[in-house]
C-alpha cells in the first residue's frame, strides 16, 4: 500500500555557494522561498502559507452540501482581499463563521437567520477597557450587515465556482429608517471646536469637524486627505481651491467621491494648516502628532460626540445646504449624492419644501348650487 502524499512543507537546501535556504517541497516540485535558514524563518512560513492558499481550489458541484465555512473562506480569499472594504468584510464575516460553522448551505433558512439575529443581538458591542459606560448590545442592523456579507459570499461563490448552485434566500432584519434631523447646528459645531482646542490630544478633531461640515466628505475620505496628489487617497489643491476626495488611481465605487470646490469659510483654515504642516513636513491633512489616523472613536467622544460619530458632519453639510436654499442638483453634486436621496432625507429643511402645497387655495369654477 502506497504512502499518502505529503502536504506542501518547508525543507532546507544548501546552495552552490554554501548558504542554507528554505524551499517549499510539494511532491516532486521544489519552489525557492529566497529565505535563509535562521534569518528569514518567519518570512519562509508566510510564503508557505501563501503557496498553500494559492493552491487551494474550492470544491464545486456540491450545492446545498457545501459548508458555509468553505464558502465564506473562499469569498474572503478571492474577493475581500482585493476589496477596498476588506476590513469591513472580514469584521462582518467573523461572527458569521462563529455561528454558522459546521452548517451547510441547506441550513440557510428563515428560521436559522432569525436565530442568528437573536444570538448576535445578545452580544455586547466592543468598548474601550477603561470605559465607564454600561455595556450596549449589538443592534439588529449590525446583524443585518453580517447576513448581507453571507449573502454576498453565496452569490460570489455561485458566480465564480459553481454556476449550477441554488443560492438560498438569506432573510434579513428590517432595515432601519433613515435618521432624520441628525445634524449639528452652527452653535453645536462651535462648542465642539472649543472643546477640541483645549487639549493637544483632541485638536485634530477641529480639522475633521470643519472639513466635514463645510464639504460633506465622508470621514474615511477626510482621514486619507493629503497635501499633495496621491494615487491612493484624496488630496487638497489650494491653487485651484479643489478638494479631491479620491486618489488619482482609485476606482469608482458606489460611494461616489467626486472632487468638490472648497468652501469659502474652509479655505482660510486649510491655508493656515498647510503652512503649519509644511514646516514640519507632515503629509496628511488630519493627523495626530504628525502621524496618519485610522479611527477617531475616543477623541471624538471626548469632545461631545458620545451619541454620534464623525459621519454626522456629512449630515450637517447636507442640512446646511438645504437650509441655505441651494439648488437641489448643485447640492447633490457637491455632496456626491443623488438628488432623490438628498431630497428624501434632507429636503424638509429646504425653504421651498412643500411651498406650493402650503399656499395653494381652491378656485371656484362657478357659484355653488343650493
Amino acid at each position: 500500500m502506497s504512502r499518502p502524499a505529503k502536504q506542501p512543507h518547508l525543507s532546507q537546501k544548501r546552495t552552490p555557494t554554501g548558504v542554507l535556504v528554505w524551499i517549499i517541497r510539494d511532491g516532486a516540485h521544489r519552489t525557492s522561498t529566497g529565505c535563509r535558514v535562521g534569518f528569514d524563518d518567519k518570512e519562509a512560513q508566510r510564503k508557505l502559507a501563501a503557496y498553500i492558499n494559492a493552491k487551494y481550489q474550492p470544491p464545486a458541484g456540491l450545492g446545498a452540501q457545501l459548508l458555509i465555512d468553505e464558502v465564506v473562506a473562499a469569498y474572503l480569499k478571492g474577493h475581500a482581499d482585493e476589496s477596498k472594504s476588506r476590513e469591513f468584510l472580514v469584521a462582518t464575516a467573523k461572527p458569521i463563521l462563529d455561528w454558522w460553522s459546521g452548517k451547510r448551505i441547506s441550513h440557510v433558512t428563515k428560521t436559522n437567520c432569525k436565530a442568528y439575529v437573536k444570538w448576535r443581538t445578545a452580544q455586547h458591542r466592543r468598548q474601550h477597557p477603561n470605559s465607564k459606560k454600561p455595556p450596549v448590545n449589538v443592534s439588529d442592523q449590525t446583524a443585518r450587515h453580517d447576513l448581507k456579507t453571507l449573502r454576498q459570499a453565496l452569490n460570489w461563490y455561485k458566480s465564480e465556482h459553481d454556476p449550477q448552485m441554488i443560492v438560498p434566500t438569506v432573510s434579513l432584519p428590517k432595515k432601519a429608517p433613515a435618521r432624520r434631523d441628525y445634524w449639528l447646528t452652527r452653535d453645536e459645531v462651535a462648542r465642539r471646536l472649543r472643546l477640541a482646542r483645549k487639549h493637544g490630544q483632541t485638536r485634530h478633531i477641529c480639522r475633521m469637524l470643519l472639513i466635514g461640515a463645510y464639504s460633506g466628505t465622508r470621514p474615511g475620505a477626510i482621514l486619507g486627505l493629503r497635501w499633495l496628489p496621491s494615487p491612493l487617497s484624496g488630496w487638497i489643491d489650494l491653487t485651484s481651491g479643489t478638494l479631491h476626495r479620491s486618489g488619482t488611481a482609485e476606482r469608482e465605487t458606489n460611494k461616489r467621491k467626486p472632487p468638490v470646490r472648497i468652501h469659502a469659510r474652509l479655505l482660510p483654515h486649510l491655508r493656515r494648516w498647510h503652512r503649519i504642516d509644511s514646516k514640519r513636513k507632515i503629509t496628511h491633512v488630519v493627523h495626530y502628532l504628525g502621524e496618519p489616523i485610522g479611527k477617531l472613536r475616543r477623541a471624538w467622544a471626548s469632545v461631545g460626540g458620545g451619541d454620534d460619530g464623525p459621519h454626522i458632519c456629512r449630515h450637517t453639510a447636507a442640512t446646511w445646504l438645504m437650509q441655505g436654499g441651494v439648488d437641489l442638483y448643485e447640492a447633490a453634486g457637491y455632496l456626491g449624492m443623488t438628488p432623490d436621496t438628498l431630497w428624501d432625507t434632507y429636503g424638509h429643511h429646504h425653504p421651498d419644501y412643500q411651498e406650493a402645497a402650503s399656499t395653494a387655495t381652491s378656485k371656484r369654477a362657478g357659484k355653488r348650487s343650493t
